[in-house]
């Protein structure tokens, strides 16, 4: 299995289930957990695309913070990519033509994580439209169209809908054959046909698991999409964002567990807006919550289902001593 990090480029203390610990965002911080990410035996960093997430709103904005991520880790074979996009921030061909930069800065490590949006605040604060579900849905579709078409045409032409580009020049082309791979995110039926036709990736995040039907469905579902689209299930690699508390023992552990919960959900509309304890947090949200042993057991229970890849969030960031146990610990016994 593969294991990457979230990096925290927003501060949640109090408020926020994915950085329950970070008071305040400053560069220093941030750069220490990429280089103890690094130093973990970790293979990608990913970001969220947000601008005003937490308590304080502190939030970077994920393309500036990837092109300082691929300057950081020059030289090494991480993965870097934003988990995931929103297509609603940005025209998909200025978005490819930003894609294929860091994929020259990062020496071709860029991928492309790409979704339909959610955070109604934050489109109203910033004046970005922000149309019914199934209208962005649709955007969607289009863009990663459109995005292909920048990746790999010579004169890049596209006519939509929602978007239309005529000699739309992106040179040079991304480093990467035949583009940087695209990772879908979502888990809605509709959303699983989008993946099923375009992406090279299938991400599953936490709110996403926890609505509807339950995530063993949505599994079968997507291959069946998948083979109606002419693709082999096989060649689509499966990725799952997860929230991960990890000490060495109980008693250190219990001690994590009392600072953090009970532990808000998050800022999503449509889902319960609070874990009470360590028990509901697994069982809502499928944490990754343990000494190291039991969460190599809860890994192996997503490995089950066919995900041969988490990124994860430590919810004990700024503190590292997650992160480093897992990557001693963990990662060994399921690679």
């Amino acid at each position: 299995m593969q294991f990457d990090w979230m990096v925290a480029c927003y501060a949640g203390a109090g408020v926020h289930r994915d950085t329950p610990l970070l008071d305040s965002l400053d560069r220093d911080t941030l750069m220490r957990g990429v280089d103890a990410a690094v130093d973990a035996g970790l293979e990608g960093l990913w970001a969220p695309d947000h601008f005003m997430l937490g308590p304080k709103h502190q939030e970077f904005e994920v393309w500036t913070l990837l092109s300082a991520l691929a300057e950081r880790t020059h030289g090494t074979d991480l993965d870097i990519g934003p988990l995931v996009g929103s297509i609603t921030y940005r025209n998909p061909a200025l978005l490819a033509k930003m894609v294929t930069t860091v994929d020259h800065l990062s020496g071709g490590r860029a991928r492309l994580g790409l979704g339909c949006g959610w955070h109604r605040e934050e489109h109203e604060a910033y004046d970005f439209e922000f149309p019914p579900v199934n209208q962005r849905i649709d955007m969607l579709d289009e863009g990663l169209q459109v995005v292909k078409a920048m990746f790999t045409e010579a004169e890049p032409a596209f006519s939509g809908e929602h978007y239309e580009i005529e000699d739309a020049f992106n040179e040079p082309k991304p480093i990467q054959d035949p583009y940087p791979p695209i990772v879908v995110g979502g888990a809605g039926p509709r959303m699983l046909r989008v993946a099923a036709r375009h992406a090279d990736e299938w991400n599953v995040e936490i709110s996403g698991r926890a609505r509807g039907k339950p995530i063993e469905f949505k599994v079968r579902k997507f291959d069946e999409y998948l083979e109606e689209a002419g693709r082999d299930p096989d060649d689509v690699e499966r990725s799952w964002l997860a929230h991960c508390l990890v000490r060495e023992d109980e008693a250190g552990l219990d001690r994590l567990c009392d600072e953090i919960f009970p532990l808000p959900w998050g800022e999503e509309e449509d889902v319960d807006d609070e874990l009470s304890t360590p028990a509901e947090a697994r069982e809502k949200g499928d944490f990754l919550i343990g000494t190291p042993g039991e969460v190599v057991e809860q890994i192996e229970g997503v490995r089950e289902l066919g995900f041969d890849k988490l990124q994860l969030m430590f919810l004990d960031y700024p503190d590292t001593r997650g992160m480093e146990l897992f990557g001693d610990e963990v990662a060994p016994e399921l690679r």
